[in-house]
């Protein structure tokens, strides 16, 4: 890294810790066009299991750039330390905002709750995926692997993205197996079920299973499902990375709106006049109104929130004023920063959204006139659907012995929007060449209560 690169490295963290900005340590680095593309592709891990849709990221990536399409100007990742790649030979104002909004970055990985449980060793551990992945190669076949990782990664999303979350009561110490805590696609070989599992009692009725309805498909396939070890521990690969990349799914808009809105204010101050209007057009271009900028919106969220705070623009006497009234109402109080950092932490996109996605915002940002604000609570509505469940349809595995033939059966949680018959099709074919038995999914079609079958 270049000297004058260095030290505004280090001059924006301290500012940013002055600020109240908290982190752990960051490590840049600087890295060409053809390592960033590889980078993106791996989704910023320098090591992922082989798989043809890396390589098929890594052209698009590649191309977009050598066309001047696209340039990706940073890369973090939450590990810790984190790590940080910068696009070398970008000019040095372009290179300081990068590191002020990386900083930013950091400090959301570090505070949000939504990150709380997800590890922050994932550069081992996707070294470890990528070794098993490898290792199985050499035993089975290149073939076979890929063709179960293209089952596998076909249901990436059928994860229960609150899972890390979840705590479950804990069996009785005379009941509870000691065993050793290792990560789960190394679970059967280090922890092996016992040679004679314990028998109901004589009479009695079997426990369902799964014991309640679970979002956790992926992870109840690896469990449950007839399969070789190594597909089990490939499954269970897949879902811990689904697991690991969920929370930033969750929170792409807030904290790309929080990366923008500290980026601007340790940056702005430091300007010369001349760097003060190239950086007004990097940030123009940043928060271009092209379909969602996850840029733009989290970042004019942000700033609604600082100055409703700021102006006391909150509470029961506030929300009992009419809308033209609440749009001039002023009340200072100087909370707005103190509340950013409150919004910072325990928000995720879908209550961020719902919570500061007013009417009056809409009316202030030219989002809608007073004549079209009726459709707003539409519109809002149809962006917090989009955003729920990370986008996808919610379906839960209600039983995996349904009408006693051990056959699974899921329920779809229709919300007047329906499947895509197409693609939902797709899916029940692979669960089914998973379970090896016919798998049905209750869901809604044309209106009608309707159940798709696959392998029946």
């Amino acid at each position: 890294m270049e000297r004058e690169l260095a030290h505004w490295v280090e001059r924006l963290r301290e500012r940013a810790e002055a600020e109240g900005l908290s982190f752990p340590p960051v490590a840049f680095q600087e890295v060409g066009p053809e390592e960033m593309a590889m980078l993106a592709a791996y989704g910023g891990f320098p090591r992922r299991y082989p798989h043809w849709r890396w390589g098929s990221a890594y052209l698009h990536y590649r191309e977009t750039y050598r066309y001047g399409l696209a340039r990706i100007y940073e890369l973090v990742v939450n590990t810790v330390p984190v790590q940080a790649y910068l696009l070398r030979g970008n000019p040095l104002l372009a290179q300081k905002l990068v590191v002020a909004h990386v900083y930013a970055h950091a400090d959301f990985f570090q505070n949000n709750l939504a990150f709380k449980p997800i590890p922050k060793d994932m550069l081992a551990e996707m070294a470890h995926h990528a070794a098993y992945v490898e290792r199985a190669m050499e035993r089975h076949g290149a073939r076979s692997v890929e063709e179960f990782l293209d089952l596998a990664l076909s249901l990436e999303n059928l994860i229960d993205p609150h899972a890390p979350y979840i705590q479950r009561p804990a069996q009785k110490e005379e009941e509870a197996p000691k065993r050793l805590p290792v990560r789960p696609y190394l679970d059967p070989y280090v922890n092996p079920p016992p040679a004679f599992p314990k028998e109901a009692e004589e009479g009695a009725s079997p426990e369902p299973l799964p014991p309640r309805p679970t979002r956790d498909i992926l992870g109840f396939l690896a469990r449950h499902a007839p399969l070789a070890p190594w597909q089990k521990g490939i499954l269970e690969i897949v879902r811990e990375e689904s697991l690991y990349f969920a929370p930033q799914a969750a929170t792409k808009i807030l904290n790309e709106g929080w990366a923008t809105y500290w980026h601007t204010r340790l940056l702005l101050p430091l300007l010369t006049p001349e760097e003060a209007l190239e950086f007004a057009e990097m940030q123009a271009n940043l928060l271009a109104p092209h379909g969602l900028n996850p840029y733009r919106l989290g970042y004019h969220l942000l700033m609604e929130v600082e100055e409703r705070w700021d102006k006391g623009r909150f509470g029961p006497e506030y929300e009992a004023l009419p809308l033209g009234e609440r749009l001039r109402y002023e009340r200072p109080t100087g909370e707005g920063r103190k509340k950013l950092f409150q919004v910072r932490t325990v928000y995720t996109d879908l209550n961020f959204l719902e919570e500061f996605l007013t009417p009056e915002f809409a009316l202030r940002r030219g989002l809608f006139s007073l004549e079209d604000l009726p459709r707003f609570a539409e519109a809002k509505k149809a962006l917090l659907f989009r955003l729920t469940n990370l986008g996808y349809p919610i379906v839960e595995l209600v039983d995996a012995n349904y009408q006693n033939r051990g056959e699974l059966l899921l329920a779809h949680a229709y919300e007047g929007v329906e499947l895509d018959l197409r693609k939902t099709r797709a899916v029940l074919e692979n669960l089914h060449r998973l379970w090896g038995r016919p798998v049905h999914l209750k869901t809604v079609v044309g209106g009608k209560e309707t159940l798709l079958s696959a392998g029946a």
